[in-house]
């Protein structure tokens, strides 16, 4: 460990990358589909709210690619732009809430994955190993082993996971294309006779099991959109690279829009081929009856492929589970570094490989803790502070459209010097802003209010007050600690 500097190494795709990665993960096979039961009553209005979620997710588009783009990029992402234009608590709270969530969800991704890669092992006729990973030793050797593993390639440089992860964002859109020509190519009379035929149900029995018969708006708007906006929460990740991107105003600027742009689509696309095939209904139906398995994307439109590629699907979704872990190092070490470069947590961590220039330490105590996380999912289940990603993450959009409302009075100095494309047109700024800021608070109610019949200890709104206390105490440690220094 020798300096502070991070390899200016990633072209705008390894950007486009690492948040596409992040935002099209597993929970695309998953929450599509399942939110009929999670929220009853939306019905086919999904891909239509898919669209919803992408026009809100622009907004802040236009904040990053548009405004703040321009002189507030580097590692951080997020940090960097409300540390500036806002203030460095509420900037450091706000990230720190986030990845304390991340570090949770880390812990999550590694005890389910070999779950998903038993379900690929049975597909390939290895009962033997499908047993060992649905095992509690199996689960932690396995959880531990992608977790160091990830780990390792971020630590031998950037270029190398950012190759990686490029090329599971191909496989990734590769997969999803393959459900979208299925779906389309699938008319409802065909799933319905595929379903008696490989389940014995009929699809009248299926859909009269539903928790829903009718489309309701209210519950597609105030329950639905936020849980199926939890899929573009990803986007931040591209603006991690911000220290390795070369030319990183450019390539960070055209990054987001691209990303967010391919998303969109894809999520669009991939829900309206799901719902063109398969009657809505007949997944709450489904759901009732205890067919699980078959109410996920794949599991849904299995039933009409041929029997060897549904089983090559299953092993696809396991694959796609697992690339995850890349754009989730990323941003988790790069949040430390940031704070490191700006003296509120130690320096270590600020300090990159003499021969990689990674931040080792950084990207090593993101690995400790998601190996602790994935010790306590073996024991409890769950893990504190899940929920609280979503809800630090809103919290970040509000800081953000914040910001760009107080950026001229906090900076006046660094607003000057703004050449974006809006960056006199205040108008529109605070247009951006607090439209920003208004979804941001609708969403973070729904998510306190949905989990208010959780145990308390795992309620967010408990979990962020408990993080933000401990982050408020090692801010205030970090400024004494400045303050006394001669």
């Amino acid at each position: 460990m020798e300096s502070n500097a991070l390899r200016r190494a990633l072209g705008p795709w390894s950007v486009v990358a690492f948040g596409v990665t992040n935002e099209i993960a597993a929970g695309l096979f998953f929450v599509s589909t399942q939110i009929q039961t999670t929220a009853p009553g939306v019905g086919n209005l999904v891909p239509w709210l898919m669209i919803v979620g992408g026009a809100l997710t622009f907004l802040t588009v236009i904040a990053y690619r548009y405004f703040f783009a321009s002189g507030l990029v580097g590692a951080g992402g997020e940090y960097v732009i409300i540390s500036r234009a806002l203030h460095p608590l509420a900037a450091f709270l706000a990230t720190f809430l986030a990845w304390f969530g991340m570090t949770a969800a880390m812990g999550t991704l590694a005890y389910t994955a070999p779950k998903f890669l038993a379900n690929a092992c049975t597909t390939m006729g290895l009962p033997a190993a499908a047993a060992f990973l649905t095992s509690t030793q199996g689960t932690l050797i396995a959880g531990l082993v992608l977790l160091w593993g990830i780990w390792l390639i971020h630590v031998r440089g950037v270029r190398l996971a950012a190759m990686l992860t490029v090329s599971a964002m191909c496989f990734v859109i590769f997969v999803a294309l393959v459900v979208m020509v299925t779906g389309f190519a699938t008319t409802p009379a065909h799933f319905e006779a595929a379903l008696a035929a490989r389940l014995h149900i009929s699809a009248a029995f299926a859909m009269s099991k539903a928790p829903a018969q009718h489309v309701d708006a209210g519950t597609a708007f105030w329950t639905a959109l936020p849980v199926l906006f939890f899929g573009y929460l990803g986007l931040s990740t591209a603006t991690q690279t911000g220290g390795e991107a070369i030319d990183a105003e450019r390539s960070v600027a055209k990054g987001v829009v691209i990303a967010v742009s391919i998303v969109t689509v894809i999520y669009t696309l991939f829900t309206f081929a799901v719902y063109h095939a398969v009657p809505w209904q007949i997944i709450g139906g489904l759901s009732a009856l205890k067919q699980t398995t078959y109410t996920t994307s794949t599991g849904l439109l299995g039933l009409v492929m041929p029997p060897w590629l549904a089983s090559v699907m299953n092993v696809f979704v396991a694959v796609i589970v697992v690339k995850t872990f890349l754009p989730y190092f990323l941003a988790q070490s790069r949040w430390l570094y940031a704070w490191s470069a700006d003296g509120i947590v130690h320096d270590v961590f600020s300090k990159t490989h003499k021969r990689y220039d990674t931040p080792v330490l950084a990207l090593t105590l993101s690995a400790i803790l998601g190996s602790l996380s994935l010790i306590e999912s073996l024991q409890l289940g769950y893990v504190f502070g899940v929920n609280l990603r979503v809800l630090s993450v809103m919290v970040v959009f509000f800081l953000m459209g914040l910001a760009m409302l107080l950026f001229p009075r906090v900076a006046p100095e660094l607003y000057a010097k703004n050449t974006s494309g809006i960056a006199r047109n205040r108008p529109l700024q605070i247009a951006v802003g607090c439209a920003i800021m208004a979804f941001a608070l609708w969403f973070s109610v729904s998510i306190l209010v949905s989990s208010h019949a959780q145990a308390f200890y795992l309620q967010p709104l408990v979990q962020a007050a408990a993080v933000a206390i401990i982050g408020a105490i090692v801010y205030q440690r970090s400024r004494r600690a400045a303050e006394s220094t001669p």
